[in-house]
């Protein structure tokens, strides 16, 4: 067996695998002698089947999975061997692919492209951008009060601005008058705030380094590699219409948060992280340290099951790197902090919104 690499672009790889029989013939012989041993068939008691009635019924198939596997074997090693760092997985060369004669061919050759990703260098101070920092105003923070009076209405009467709401509001924090109210109510505002702002920090920094980092692609594979991908649910014609604002643009993200990630280590997620994550949400509201050993085993048991479900332990994992990426992204932009209230803060964020809305629309159609 022989693998050979060709440059076909500086992003574009071409990978050559030749068999010859030597390869597989071995494996094929031994998988349809198993065959053989497990057969039954009428006039024949099991495993006396004559091997040539097993190889005439099942030789052309084992032949053609023995070969796929030899194939798949050699590319794989030779991505991990070369140390390739590919998008997507290799497919099949169009160009150069010929049906092979698997009966009278001495050498079998199968031909492969592999995108290679792009050399990205990201000096993320080069990037400005702005953050906010809101206030709740007094105007919102009426508009808040007067939504707190109508949720907590008896019998159609709006309470009164007195303890026994402050109370009922915050417990236990000893909230004496309207004042205290209404700085407490802004506290709680602008944490809700403080998400909402970051939330929209990390949608336009994307947006932005995506728009502002330029690096070439291999595009024409690209939009052939989604297509097979897709197992049919997506044809050219989709890949055409949605490539630059859809596919692509996500596809550079990732990228560029790779290059990100490989540039400050920091950024990886570690496992302890997940674990206090998890611990954080669901036991947040716990005193850990007070609680005896057996409870504490039986509680690191249970997050242990949670980080062993795959589908929660992606989602955790997502949500660490967008919040230590956000912190990242934060320190190490350019940028410009402005103070405003929650409807300046809208009105400044709007556009970008709308410009969001109309994509996924345009997406959608």
């Amino acid at each position: 067996m022989k693998t050979t690499q060709t440059s076909k672009s500086e992003l574009l790889a071409g990978i050559q695998i030749s068999l010859v029989k030597e390869d597989y013939e071995a494996e094929v012989t031994k998988a349809l002698k198993d065959y053989q041993h497990k057969a039954t068939m009428p006039g024949f008691r099991q495993g006396k089947v004559p091997f040539g009635m097993i190889k005439k019924m099942y030789g052309q198939a084992v032949l053609l999975e023995k070969i796929n596997q030899k194939v798949s074997e050699a590319l794989n090693n030779h991505i991990v061997e070369n140390k390739l760092d590919v998008i997507g997985y290799p497919l099949p060369d169009m160009e150069q692919s010929q049906p092979n004669d698997l009966d009278n061919q001495e050498e079998l050759n199968f031909y492969f492209e592999a995108a290679l990703k792009p050399e990205i260098k990201v000096a993320l101070k080069d990037h400005k951008i702005n953050d906010f920092n809101i206030k709740a105003s007094a105007e919102e923070i009426d508009r808040t009060i007067k939504s707190i009076q109508e949720n907590n209405k008896v019998e159609d009467k709006e309470p009164e601005l007195n303890e026994e709401l402050f109370d009922k509001i915050f417990p236990g924090q000893e909230v004496k008058d309207v004042e205290t109210f209404r700085s407490k109510v802004a506290v709680e505002m602008e944490k809700q705030y403080v998400l909402e702002a970051e939330r929209m920090f990390y949608n336009k920094a994307v947006d932005q380094l995506v728009e502002e980092i330029k690096f070439d692609l291999p595009d024409t594979f690209l939009k052939r590699w989604i297509v097979e991908n897709s197992e049919g649910k997506i044809t050219a014609e989709d890949v055409e219409k949605n490539y630059e604002n859809g596919y692509v643009k996500s596809l550079r993200w990732q990228l560029i948060e790779e290059a990100l990630v490989k540039q400050s280590p920091e950024l990886v997620i570690k496992e302890q992280e997940v674990r206090d994550f998890v611990r954080s949400m669901y036991f947040g509201h716990m005193d850990v340290e007070t609680l005896d050993e057996e409870t504490k085993k039986r509680l690191e048991d249970i997050i242990d099951a949670i980080i062993k479900d795959d589908n929660q332990r992606q989602n955790i994992n997502n949500q660490l790197a967008d919040k230590k990426l956000t912190a990242y992204l934060k320190e190490n932009m350019t940028v410009t902090m402005v103070d405003t209230d929650y409807e300046g803060f809208v009105q400044a964020v709007l556009p970008q919104v709308e410009l969001a809305k109309e994509a996924t629309e345009k997406e959608a159609e």
